[in-house]
């Protein structure tokens, strides 16, 4: 299921650019500094400050764009799917679909968006040269490099997940051939960086630099946070490696005619209780869709008496689906990505079954803890 609270700004390369809407609060926050830095700086004329601060801002974010780009670019070059770039207050991310599997890839992927990053601020820095800085482009394209070379910089600090943390864990997992290890210890480098950030923004604030300080601690609790998430995220994966969809299937489902009347399959649905998605299968039991009783809301009730379940279904062109041999990590990303809560198992064209989210999460869970009772 698409995230609703992002908004797509274009498709390059076939990867959607959206933007969450923390972006508009950064973009209007460098818009308006600039805007201000370029009256105060070079003592333009409102109109050429704030326009020059409106297109500098937005070239910005073209070059984080860019980045994170390199990012997705390279991340495909290892066969590993890149659909979204989001934009947020933070900057960008490119939403990879899986963690490389291989430490080389890691790197190169990791590396290439600093690398990005410091080529743009070289190229705007010498073209910065050909002009007097008073200029309005020239004094955008200065502003540009040496914003370029602190985005490269700052995202080669080994704070785990930003880029440089990545390139931290993609060396010790080189070292030790320990994907998790590898991670544990990226994670836990990341963390003693956040801590850092937020205690260098406390002492700025009481030092009376105030909104600089609460920007730095601000983002110092931001990697504390993201650490922490990457490195459940690498938990998860390590607790479900070892099993597949196989392990889960439960091969007792309820099924429905496609011409079932929804009034029919409305009674069938109260009379047992059973408010679970049905596999809608024709009498040769192939699999055409998938209803629950969530998708009657899409009819009115007087309406009921006339139509089918087929006509209220989701159709089997936009259903996701398993085999036996996928992973269970795998089924749980396909959920989460469809918003559904099981998916129909198939193998040899043939349902066999449904992988039920709840059996995941409970499979899971018993992982995490006996890990944690070996741990301790």
């Amino acid at each position: 299921m698409p995230n609703l609270s992002n908004r797509r700004l274009a498709r390059v390369f076939g990867i959607d650019i959206e933007f969450h809407w923390t972006w508009l609060i950064i973009l209007y926050l460098f818009g308006y500094s600039l805007g201000v830095y370029f009256s105060h700086a070079y003592h333009w004329g409102l109109w050429v400050a704030w326009t020059t601060a409106i297109i500098t801002t937005l070239l910005f974010f073209v070059s984080v764009v860019l980045h994170e780009l390199a990012h997705s670019l390279a991340a495909r070059r290892y066969g590993l799917p890149v659909h979204t770039i989001t934009l947020f207050v933070f900057g960008g991310v490119s939403q990879l679909t899986r963690e490389p599997e291989q430490a080389g890839a890691e790197f190169v992927i990791a590396i290439v968006g600093p690398l990005t990053s410091l080529v743009l601020g070289a190229i705007c820095l010498g073209l910065a040269q050909l002009g007097p800085r008073h200029v309005p482009v020239i004094a955008s394209l200065w502003w540009l490099g040496a914003v370029n070379l602190i985005l490269a910089v700052f995202n080669l600090i080994p704070g785990f997940p930003l880029d440089g943390g990545r390139v931290l864990r993609a060396i010790i997992w080189s070292a030790n051939r320990n994907f998790i290890a590898a991670t544990h210890w990226a994670t836990r480098i990341g963390k003693i960086v956040a801590v850092l950030f937020i205690f260098y923004g406390v002492v700025m604030f009481f030092r009376g630099q105030g909104i600089n300080g609460l920007w730095i601690a601000f983002i110092g609790w931001f990697l504390l946070t993201a650490a922490e998430q990457s490195w459940r995220q690498t938990e998860v994966k390590s607790a479900l490696e070892h099993f597949t969809v196989r392990d889960l299937s439960n091969p007792f489902f309820t099924t429905v005619p496609p011409d079932e009347p929804i009034e029919s399959y409305f009674q069938q649905v109260t009379d047992s209780h059973n408010y679970r998605p049905s596999l809608v299968l024709t009498d040769g039991d192939e699999l055409v869709g998938v209803i629950a009783p969530v998708d009657l809301r899409n009819a009115p009730r007087p309406q009921w008496p006339l139509l089918r379940v087929k006509d209220l279904m989701v159709p089997r062109a936009r259903l996701a689906t398993v085999t036996m041999d996928e992973g269970l990590m795998e089924a749980l990303e396909k959920m989460a990505l469809h918003g559904v809560s099981q998916l129909p198992v198939i193998d040899d064209g043939h349902v066999r079954g449904v992988i039920r989210r709840d059996r995941i999460l409970e499979l899971l869970q018993n992982a995490l803890s006996q890990n944690g009772n070996k741990a301790g």
